[in-house]
């Protein structure tokens, strides 16, 4: 990576064709001549041009070999690549990168969600019945989970048809390449305990319905994590599968036979095994404002010891909404809704979440009590799936913003969750990556705002506001 001492005054990088005043010149490869030296800053570039050309769904893109292997003279480059998380993190910057955590909001814009709106209207209805697009026309998706990948990728099978077909892909090395990644077979799930020199022969022998375990030669990197949200729009007037919410709502009250009266809502999370609990979220405690519970059996007894009322705390319970009234020093919060986190026994106050993420303790008679008065729990059934990499390059292309949950969210109706949103979502900067539908849409709407900021009748209630702020100073 070295610059020849012996180069000649004409050294320059090969893609920019500027020399060493633009940068340190460096020979990542065996090119010689005209092609050896570039900046890296400038292979880097090249590199992201690379990247856009790929799908973003993990399924689908695989580990370019440009990333790693000069494509004149085939040679691997001496300089490491950047991951696939940090080229995306380089258009998105890396304050939109660190939102990507729980208790953040995933949602598409206007821009998008109109045009995943249009493009679904104008399917065939079975075209429309198998598609998934709809999850996301003005959905508003809680981060509730994120795990570091383990590097284990369990394959349960049921036929010997397709067992056989996995041991051709292995080979007599037990080994693959999937999505780019390198894995091998090891001694777990059906194959527990045998060693690996006898593995080869126990996995030519094994029949199904069997497990495998294959794991990646390579450690996972940041990219490689799994981020697991829920959608808080789609509502539903019942459980997708009532059979098995009933069991659970049986089990919660055999312990605490009142928990019948927590109010238990459910929601369609996302595409992602809609017929199967994703997990729950039930108001207050503390920290955020709300508690993700994996079952709904553990949220229901949760929602209710929160609801539990002592003669002290009034009529109001734990994980209600509440609207802020009677305040005499902060007047300016009346009328303000939040959520009630918990009570306070040595101040006789309430710790109350407030849209902003204040936190306030407030006398029981200055909270007038809204839903949730014996517990509330939203159930989420189904969920969406993202790698870190894979949902950062969704933002990238503009088809997400994303921002800070807020009780807000919570505490207004399911069908003006989207709205509520207008002015908080963080988007990525237009790039390369940008898609050209956001682009000419994002482009038509700042033309339409610029028509409008002009008018006459705007100008004149600008005029007026200017009069205004000058009268007070």
């Amino acid at each position: 990576m070295e610059v020849d001492e012996h180069a000649s005054d004409e050294v320059m990088c090969r893609y920019c064709f500027e020399g060493g005043e633009a940068g340190e010149l460096i020979s990542p490869c065996n090119c010689s001549g005209g092609q050896k030296f570039v900046h890296l800053i400038c292979l880097r570039r090249w590199q992201r041009i690379v990247l856009v050309s790929q799908p973003n769904h993990h399924a689908y893109y695989t580990k370019d070999m440009r990333h790693h292997v000069c494509n004149v003279c085939q040679s691997e480059f001496t300089c490491l690549p950047p991951t696939r998380h940090e080229l995306m993190e380089s258009f998105t910057g890396p304050q939109l990168a660190a939102l990507i955590d729980t208790g953040s909001i995933i949602s598409a814009g206007q821009v998008m969600s109109l045009e995943m709106e249009r493009e679904f209207q104008e399917m065939a209805p079975l075209a429309r019945h198998v598609s998934k697009s709809h999850h996301w026309i003005k959905g508003v998706y809680l981060i509730t989970s994120v795990k570091a990948d383990d590097s284990l990728l369990g394959l349960p099978i049921d036929q010997d048809e397709i067992l056989n077909s996995i041991r051709d892909k292995l080979g007599e090395n037990l080994r693959t390449t999937v999505q780019g990644r390198h894995l091998r077979l090891i001694p777990k799930g059906s194959l527990e305990g045998i060693s690996e020199a006898d593995l080869p022969t126990a996995f030519a022998n094994l029949r199904a319905p069997a497990t495998i375990f294959l794991e990646a030669e390579e450690p996972s990197d940041y990219g490689d994590d799994h981020i697991v949200a829920v959608n808080l729009t789609r509502q539903k007037s019942a459980a997708p599968n009532g059979a098995e919410a009933a069991r659970l709502v049986y089990e919660a009250c055999a312990k605490y036979p009142r928990a019948r009266r927590v109010e238990v809502t459910h929601f369609l999370g996302g595409p992602c095994n809609e017929r199967e609990i994703a997990c729950c979220v039930v108001p207050g405690g503390g920290g955020c404002g709300w508690t993700v519970v994996p079952n709904l059996t553990d949220a229901i007894q949760l929602a209710h010891c929160r609801a539990v009322r002592r003669k002290s705390q009034g009529s109001i319970a734990g994980g209600q909404a509440v609207k802020l009234v009677g305040l005499q020093s902060r007047k300016d919060l009346n009328g303000e809704m939040g959520l009630t986190l918990r009570f306070i026994e040595s101040s006789g106050r309430w710790l109350v979440r407030l849209p902003n993420g204040e936190g306030k303790q407030l006398k029981p008679l200055n909270l007038l009590p809204l839903s949730g008065s014996h517990g509330q729990v939203y159930a989420f059934w189904g969920a969406v799936r993202w790698s870190r990499a894979q949902l950062l390059g969704e933002i990238a292309r503009g088809h997400f913003g994303i921002c800070h949950a807020s009780v807000s969210d919570l505490i207004v109706p399911p069908e003006e969750r989207w709205d509520s949103l207008n002015g908080r979502l963080l988007f990525a900067p237009v790039t390369e990556i940008t898609e050209n539908c956001l682009r000419e849409g994002q482009g038509q709407m700042d033309e339409s705002r610029a028509i409008q900021d002009a008018s006459p009748q705007n100008a004149q209630d600008a005029s007026q506001e200017e009069e205004y702020q000058m009268s007070i100073i």
